[in-house]
């Protein structure tokens, strides 16, 4: 799996146990911890201070998280990643396999508010062509009502989705 020794969920104790609980038994780990549990206090940091960040964010919701996570990873080709945010964009909320590649050919079209489309296309740009961010892609954002703290953070989790599509290729067996 990865060429770094890391904990298995069945073999996990300490703080990578209290990471891997966080997780039902229907829903595996995700790739990403595991890999990350090479480093212990790392991916405890990340699960108790960033995860939980967003997960009680008051702007940012599932859908337009997972939206981003999925298409910032179904186009750095980290499967694991693309397969798990998959996952929950159809069980939560509710996609088909088919609305999933629509998405992938055109994000623009992605099933959601206008508003979360919008921060959805300023992310995937600001990923790929960092260069090319302009002060009214901000402002048109500001207009629909996201906050300069939205902007970050959406794009902090683009921005990661990068690093971590980067470590798994590069950590992978």
């Amino acid at each position: 799996m990865f060429i770094l020794n890391h904990v298995k969920p069945e073999e996990a104790t300490g703080k990578v146990a209290e990471v891997y609980a966080m997780f039902p038994p229907e829903i595996p780990v995700p790739e990403p911890l595991l890999m990350m549990s090479a480093s212990p206090e790392l991916v405890h940091l990340w699960t108790q201070n960033i995860i939980r960040y967003y997960r009680n964010h008051d702007r940012l919701d599932l859908g337009l998280m997972a939206a981003i996570r999925y298409l910032l990873s179904c186009e750095n080709g980290y499967d694991a990643c693309a397969n798990f945010n998959a996952g929950l964009l159809q069980q939560a909320g509710g996609l088909s396999a088919a609305e999933l590649a629509d998405m992938r050919a055109h994000p623009e079209k992605a099933p959601l508010e206008e508003s979360q489309k919008e921060m959805l296309l300023f992310v995937l740009k600001a990923v790929k062509f960092p260069e090319k961010v302009t002060r009214a892609d901000v402002e048109k954002l500001h207009e629909l009502g996201w906050r300069d703290q939205d902007i970050y953070d959406a794009t902090f989790i683009g921005a990661f989705m990068k690093s971590i599509s980067i470590l798994g290729k590069a950590l992978a067996v």
